[in-house]
């Protein structure tokens, strides 16, 4: 069993970490932390009751280091940059999953740019792999230490652009617009995110700025040094789970009919990559770890579509499909079940 604790385990990510962890046979949640929650883990997670007994303890993250396997982070942005670097260089057999952006960026000041805070601790950037299996990552997963999960934009993002941009198709900056659902915000209530507000209601957020943005850069510039960038636009839905992308992408032109054939042939063997006719829809993979991915070849233009759910695919899926890489399992492992249907 790969031993587990969860740190900061009040939110919806450690929600649906918890959820997964008992489907996964190896996979052993054995303790969850909270600074602001005592009590039954149920009473936090209702839909939990009946399937645990863990409630929340108030233990450093260095302390579970002694004992544990696998420490996954679902904590505020900044918590788990003051933590994880001296915890590495003290315990050298601990792994670490985090969940949050604290190390998806190797770049300190962009870190500082886009989350508002100087980073803690800048020299364990360099030591973290951003983990997104599909697109590139398994190596450098399976012989990480510390694995920093992608957001839930940035994974839908990279999934669509990640081929085209890899066999040098794209000839200029995609736009890409992206819808998500209110669990995307996090668990505390907010204007943007109170039922009232939101239900029947449809804006774009953060337009151009979104924090995810340096995330797919940096990435895409990994396989294209000279890529030029992305144009970003999030959108908020009246939905709970879920995230809509539709990527618009410059491609050479004569060549839109063999970039949708990249796709393809790039996704056809992906477990978790579900390629659709037609358009792909949210509800299909909510509550699942697919990525359902469909494209439509223009005049100079590729339009690529991807929806995933943004608390299991997005978050808390990938993390489990990181760590069965990362302890040499089967990637699939307590991942093969179907979405919630309507």
């Amino acid at each position: 069993m790969i031993r587990t604790a969860l740190v900061g385990g009040t939110g919806y990510g450690g929600m649906e970490l918890l959820r997964l962890s008992l489907l996964h046979p190896e996979l052993e949640i054995a303790t969850v932390t909270s600074r602001t929650s005592k009590g039954a883990v149920v009473d936090v997670h209702p839909g939990l009751r009946g399937l645990t007994e863990l409630s929340f303890v108030d233990a450093s993250a260095d302390d579970l280091a002694e004992t544990h396997d696998l420490l996954v982070f679902a904590t505020p942005h900044g918590v788990a940059a003051s933590e994880i670097g001296p915890l590495l260089e003290r315990h050298p057999d601990v792994r670490v999953i985090d969940l949050s952006g604290d190390h998806r960026l190797r770049d300190a000041d962009e870190y500082a740019r886009h989350y508002g805070k100087a980073h803690a601790h800048p020299e364990a950037l360099e030591k973290a792999v951003y983990g997104l299996p599909e697109c590139g990552a398994r190596g450098a997963v399976r012989g990480a230490r510390l694995v920093a999960n992608p957001g839930c934009h940035a994974s839908a993002t990279l999934l669509a652009l990640w081929p085209l941009v890899r066999e040098g198709l794209v000839t200029g900056r995609p736009a890409v617009a992206s819808v998500t659902g209110s669990s995307g915000s996090g668990s505390a209530p907010g204007k943007g995110t109170h039922h009232p507000e939101r239900f029947a209601s449809f804006k774009a957020y953060k337009p151009l700025d979104h924090q995810h943005v340096p995330e797919i850069e940096q990435h895409l510039r990994g396989v294209a040094p000279a890529f030029d960038g992305v144009d970003f636009v999030p959108h908020s839905a009246p939905f709970s789970r879920g995230i809509a992308v539709t990527a618009f992408v410059p491609v050479k032109r004569g060549r839109e009919r063999e970039a949708v054939q990249v796709l393809r042939s790039t996704y056809e063997d992906e477990v978790f990559v579900r390629l659709v006719p037609g358009t792909p829809e949210v509800r299909a993979v909510a509550g699942s770890n697919f990525a359902d991915v469909a494209a439509v070849a223009g005049t100079g233009t590729v339009c690529v579509f991807v929806t995933i759910d943004n608390l299991v695919k997005g978050m808390a899926g990938t993390a489990v499909q990181n760590a069965n890489l990362m302890f040499g399992l089967d990637e699939t492992t307590g991942l093969r079940h179907a979405a919630l249907g309507p």
